[in-house]
């Protein structure tokens, strides 16, 4: 038998199905990857069935295979084929035989049917993220599947998937019956060539996919910009390569059977038409940087034109390691990134190493503005750029958030440079410009920074209601100077040469999104903050004690502090404010940049404006993308040598892919909770309550204990609005006597049926 399931596994994959190995008599992928990892590759299967001699055969149903299934089912008091009687005959197709006495048709699809759960009791639809067993696995109950009498593969073709079986209104989530109606397909026009259409085909295939609650309908408007605009496509054209090429690789992709989601589909067309990407028109017809690469990576051999002999990294591409959505620990970006060289990396060793819930890229966050702050008004690189950054770290609740701002006060105490240090909360705008006044170099670490962004939003305190602006013409400043409020009394005004402002603030990321909305993605304030985020699931390290701070460390920074910058042999004062505008700015440091890196620096900046065409909501973060890079190389490279700080190629390499992997992060997990108004941020609440369930569901009363600053009437409304969109699933269940329903996300009731379907 198991020569036979491999040979079997072998001519699936000849006739292009791709497989999945199943655990042996089970339903469940072997795999890591699960479905993901179907493949037609011979070499991968016949790695598969020599390591599980007795693995079942999956396929993956959907475009990949190009096969679409009915599946029905005869169980417990429901018979599939019952409910086949309200539809005409199927059409004869490629079919088998299940264990339990059911049936698997087997179609093909120019237009993908859309998945369907119970969309008939006991007959399921079976489409992209699905799969089912084939023969000759052995089912759990030990029967076997096998292919119907003249109905195997190698003896008909697929017939076409029947029209009459597409579901054409989302199934009400329970049993109810859902009204059925053919689909008109999607009409081809092809009126310019062939070869650009196909040019377009393969850029589409490197565009991200819309995730449902990750800025899934930015991704799809951005991923229809480039077809109207940069290729010139008709409206027709681009809906067509976008339902037939992009859709089917969404989760969930959109119904195109149902009129709402066709006509939501099609209107990110005519949303694209009304955008004006600053490239003119149709710069890719001719572009062949997307004819048979990803741009997204960026080759440092090729880019430099020799291997670069100080690269730090294993890998000898920037951006050679795919960038997940969201940070998780042990990814190899992540560990990369979190290990940097010099003085940066010295003091991040130590905070994590005294922490008893490790949170290393806070720790990189927090390092990154103390350092800021501590060469500050001491050094420039070539471009005149400087090292005050403003740093937020995000993480839940009793993640331990707190722990890199107080080892930092204990380091800037015993190295004394305390005088660094600014306030704990800024009381407002003329208090943040006399701090500044007073030491012209400040870290302001702000826990709970998200309390200070609400307010200012709600506009509670007028006090707080120039805040952000005052950050922002501080940070723009620290190359020239820096002009407060005009006052009466000239006396009184503050003028500040080359200050730098640097800030560490902390929040959950509930409470630092409620402070903003779209406005601050577009003024220019988010572009100027780097969001690190980090997750709340580390465990406590027990026996952690509390020690001196490293005499290395207080030597080092000490030196930095001290430190005094000559210009032509002639000591500086230290001194560089005076309300009357007499005193000359101070000198720096002019730190080079090798040619290498400034290569790295422009190509990353490069793939930053192409990021931003296609990116509406994020334009403005990916045009300061490489100005921030920048100041963290500054700051690295003097912390990798005292006397005579470089901007090598390494440390070109570290600051772009720090960037880049914080700009992708801020994108998926930030971007798509900053609401517009109190209903967004309301259903937002509700969507988080559903989401923490996780797969068993959030049942109704549970909603409502969490939710009682909401009357039932707007709950009601609110999980009425989230149904319709998609964003969550209802459904209804039983409990006692009384009817009852359970909430999921998208998401996780994907999950849930998917896992229902493996266990059919």
């Amino acid at each position: 038998m198991t020569n036979e399931i491999l040979k079997a596994a072998l001519y699936y994959a000849s006739i292009g199905w791709k497989i999945v190995a199943l655990a042996p008599g089970q339903k469940i992928p072997i795999t890591k990857n699960g479905i993901k990892d179907a493949t037609t590759d011979v070499s991968k299967i016949n790695e598969w069935w020599a390591k599980w001699p007795s693995a079942n055969i999956g396929l993956a149903c959907g475009p990949e295979s190009g096969v679409y299934v009915l599946d029905i089912d005869i169980k417990d008091n429901i018979n599939g084929f019952d409910s086949l009687k309200e539809f005409p005959t199927l059409p004869v197709t490629v079919c088998q035989d299940t264990p339990r006495g059911g049936k698997h048709y087997l179609y093909r699809a120019d237009v993908a049917p859309a998945n369907r759960n119970n969309f008939r009791p006991g007959v399921d639809v079976r489409c992209e993220g699905y799969y089912i067993v084939l023969a000759p696995s052995t089912h759990p109950n030990g029967g076997i599947y096998a292919w119907a009498g003249g109905h195997a593969p190698w003896e008909i073709v697929l017939s076409a998937f029947p029209e009459f079986m597409r579901p054409t209104t989302r199934a009400p989530w329970g049993n109810e019956q859902a009204q059925v109606a053919p689909i008109v397909p999607i009409r081809k026009q092809l009126p310019i060539s062939t070869d650009i259409l196909n040019r377009a085909s393969l850029y589409l295939a490197q565009c991200d996919p819309a995730i449902q609650g990750s800025c899934g309908h930015n991704k799809l408007l951005w991923a229809a910009v480039a077809l109207v605009h940069g290729f010139l496509l008709s409206d027709k054209e681009a809906f067509d390569l976008l339902a037939r090429e992009y859709n089917p690789r969404c989760s969930p992709p959109w119904d195109l059977s149902i009129q709402k989601d066709h006509k939501d589909f099609y209107r990110k067309i005519s949303e694209a038409r009304k955008v004006t990407p600053q490239n003119a028109p149709g710069w890719l017809l001719n572009d062949s940087a997307y004819s048979e690469i990803d741009t997204s990576i960026v080759d440092v051999e090729k880019l430099l034109g020799k291997k670069s002999p100080q690269a730090t990294c294993a890998t000898e591409n920037i951006y050679s390691v795919p960038l997940p959505v969201g940070l998780p620990s042990q990814d190899q970006e992540y560990q990369f990134l979190i290990r940097p060289t010099g003085l940066l990396g010295e003091i991040c060793s130590w905070i994590n190493s005294t922490a008893i819930k490790e949170q290393p890229f806070l720790a990189l966050a927090c390092t990154l503005s103390f350092l800021g702050a501590l060469f500050g008004r001491k050094v420039r690189d070539q471009l005149g750029s400087r090292t005050n950054l403003y740093c937020m770290g995000v993480a839940p609740s009793s993640a331990g958030k707190a722990h890199a701002m107080n080892q930092t006060r204990r380091l800037a105490i015993a190295s004394g440079c305390n005088n660094l240090i600014g306030g704990s909360d800024i009381a407002s705008d003329s208090a943040i410009e006399e701090r500044v006044r007073r030491e012209p170099s400040t870290l302001f670490m702000l826990d709970e920074i998200g309390h200070l962004l609400s307010h200012i939003k709600s506009g509670i305190s007028k006090n707080h209601a120039q805040v952000v602006a005052t950050l922002m013409r501080l940070y723009s400043a620290a190359g020239s100077s820096y002009l407060g409020k005009e006052y009466a009394e000239q006396e009184r005004q503050r003028t500040i040469l080359q200050p730098c402002c640097s800030i560490y603030g902390t929040s959950t990321i509930e409470r630092f999104t409620s402070g903003l909305s779209p406005m601050e993605l577009q003024d220019g304030w988010l572009s100027r903050c780097l969001v690190f985020s980090a997750n709340g699931s580390v465990r406590k390290k027990r026996g952690r004690m509390e020690s001196p701070v490293p005499q290395s460390l207080i030597d080092q920074v000490n030196a930095w502090h001290i430190r005094t910058i000559t210009s032509e042999g002639n000591p500086i004062v230290s001194q560089f404010v005076n309300p009357s505008g007499g005193t000359q700015p101070p000198e720096q440091i002019v730190v080079p940049t090798s040619s290498e890196a400034e290569r790295i620096f422009v190509a990353f900046d490069d793939e930053c404006e192409q990021l931003g065409q296609f990116n509406p909501m994020m334009v403005c973060q990916w045009a300061k993308a490489e100005e921030n890079a920048r100041r963290i190389a500054l700051i690295i490279a003097c912390g990798e040598n005292f006397d005579k700080p470089e901007i090598s190629a390494s440390v070109a390499n570290y600051s772009c892919r720090l960037i880049r992997y914080i700009m992708r992060a801020f994108d998926a997990t930030v971007v798509p909770d900053i609401v517009t108004g109190d209903t967004e941020l309301q259903k937002r609440k509700l969507f988080k309550i559903i989401e923490n369930t996780g797969i068993e569901g959030c049942i109704k009363r549970e909603i409502t204990r969490r939710s009682q600053d909401l009357r039932k009437n707007d709950r009601s409304r609110l999980l009425d609005d989230l149904i319709e969109s998609g964003e969550i699933a209802m459904e209804p269940y039983r409990n006692g006597t009384a009817l009852s329903v359970r909430f999921w996300t998208a998401a996780l009731y994907l999950k849930k049926i998917t896992n229902a379907a493996g266990s059919n």
